[in-house]
């Protein structure tokens, strides 16, 4: 009889233990469900704003490009952290100030508003003097030997 017990025992044991693990599986697939559900949320969302952003990505290049200088269509500046105007990458730093010095001429379409902002970064051109230019210009500089 003894042996009958022990036996028993074990396998209350093992049903308790079988119990505690199906409810511990339940809560860890509930919890998976849960993770799944908020990033399929998650990327929908970010879908939508790519899809957004793209469309007014074609809407502002086209406005650029046929020269539509109305506001509604060409924001000027940045607005917020998710701002509209490109920002200049460390390298192209010395290409901006030379374009900025030309007048942001482009082609038959210049990027310079009559009241200094450049129409391609949203931001106001820093113009050097016509003299400093002209130096920049010849590769000399004020300590430089002629």
């Amino acid at each position: 009889m003894a042996r009958h017990e022990a036996r028993a025992l074990v396998v209350r044991e093992l049903v308790a233990e079988h119990g505690v693990l199906s409810r511990r599986l339940a809560q860890l697939q509930q919890r998976v469900g849960d993770q799944l559900q908020a990033s399929a949320r998650r990327q929908a969302a970010l879908d939508g704003e790519n899809i957004r952003l793209r469309g007014e990505l074609v809407r502002m290049r086209t406005a650029v490009a046929w020269d539509l200088r109305s506001a509604a269509l060409v924001p000027r500046a940045a607005t917020g952290p998710r701002g509209l105007a490109p920002r200049i990458a460390p390298g192209l730093l010395e290409a901006q100030a030379v374009i900025c010095q030309t007048g942001c001429a482009g082609h038959a379409h210049p990027w310079l508003e009559p009241d200094g902002q450049c129409r391609r970064t949203g931001q106001a051109c820093d113009r050097l003097e016509d003299e400093a230019v002209s130096t920049a210009a010849r590769g000399t500089g004020p300590s430089d030997p002629a």
